[in-house]
């Protein structure tokens, strides 16, 4: 089901950056319909299954650098210039996660007398730095400098004395 949305979107050339495609053909693609009549559940299913669909192929387009994003009851393949956008979005998410995470295990009481759960607090909070780090405000002195090196220059010889 998932493979035939991506196989169908690619067949109609809805996979390139900037691609608007409707929520209609989507279901269709997929088989899909809502019915006129039916109870919250029958509703809730369809759109799970069109949801399941959307995040394979958006599982998929991840890899070619591409995003597709909810657009008015549709989707659309985000440009690159807006991929940043959706970049800072994740790691806002991981990060919240990560606090959550360490807010439970700071918080959770301890049966031993050895605390294994100071080594899983080490490990959240490195993981906590490392997403702030790397991808926010990390300061321009942080930035990894390459040097280059001038291999043409002739080396001065050393004449040692004899003896």
């Amino acid at each position: 089901m998932s493979k035939s949305l991506l196989e169908g979107l690619r067949q109609n050339g809805l996979l390139e950056f900037g691609s608007v495609i409707d929520g209609d053909l989507v279901r269709k693609i997929l088989g899909l319909e809502y019915p006129e009549y039916g109870t919250k559940k029958d509703f809730d299913e369809i759109a799970l299954s069109e949801l399941k669909a959307i995040d394979y192929v958006r599982n998929i387009l991840l890899g070619e650098g591409k995003y597709i994003a909810s657009n008015n009851g549709g989707y659309r393949i985000l440009l690159p210039s807006e991929n940043h956008g959706q970049i800072e979005s994740y790691i806002g998410q991981a990060d919240r996660k990560l606090r959550r995470a360490q807010k439970l295990s700071r918080n959770t009481p301890t049966i031993n007398k050895y605390d294994k759960d100071a080594d899983r607090s080490a490990s959240i909070a490195m993981k906590i730095l490392s997403v702030r780090g790397v991808h926010r405000n990390q300061p321009a002195s942080a930035q990894p400098r390459t040097q280059t090196v001038n291999h043409t220059e002739k080396r001065q010889s050393t004449k040692h004395p004899q003896c």
